[in-house]
């Protein structure tokens, strides 16, 4: 009785341990994957980077709106650049605690932007060749043929430096107009 009980139990293990192996394994579905995938084009393609939010979000930055002039692109990002630079060099310059705060964190922000211009065509010069063909590519990860990116090109290049360096000094004298010319409210400066 012991026997075809140890028996019983023995083969019951053993069944317990076979039905173990025989289960298939656990399904894992990859979240991030190479772009189409190909792992050779070297970019990743995560929920967030996949998203429709977040591809047009990235489609309609400057850098990427193909359809408008580099001069006009190189215009609006310095805007930005040049507006949003003179706050923390006014409230966080060496100059802050004294009446002439306003003065020198624009005109330090106007410097970095001068400094920003020369770094992009230092860049545009070893980067693009007078003359070449755009270095973008003519397809679409797709397929597609497509328009050129006249920014990839010396020409479109030297237009977006110029259009930095013109939007950001704008960018700054607008910022030092409406925060002190302008005679806002305390909360506003």
């Amino acid at each position: 009785m012991v026997a075809e009980h140890l028996a019983t139990n023995y083969l019951f293990v053993a069944n317990v341990a076979t039905d173990i192996m025989a289960l298939p394994a656990k399904q894992t579905y990859q979240v991030i994957q190479p772009l189409n995938g190909d792992p050779f084009i070297g970019s990743l393609e995560t929920p967030v980077t996949s998203s429709p939010l977040v591809a047009w979000y990235l489609s309609n930055l400057p850098a990427y709106r193909t359809a408008v002039n580099p001069l006009l692109r190189g215009i609006e990002v310095g805007l930005a650049h040049g507006f949003l630079l003179v706050g923390p060099f006014v409230k966080a310059g060496p100059l802050r605690d004294t009446p002439y705060a306003g003065a020198a964190g624009s005109l330090a922000a106007g410097g970095l932007v001068t400094i920003l211009s020369i770094c992009l065509t230092i860049y545009g010069i070893a980067s693009f060749k007078e003359g070449e063909e755009s270095t973008a590519p003519s397809f679409t990860l797709t397929g597609r043929k497509k328009v050129p990116d006249q920014l990839q090109t010396a020409e479109g290049w030297a237009k977006f430096t110029g259009g930095f360096f013109f939007g950001g000094v704008s960018g700054v004298t607008w910022a030092y107009f409406l925060l002190y010319v302008v005679n806002l409210p305390y909360y506003f400066k």
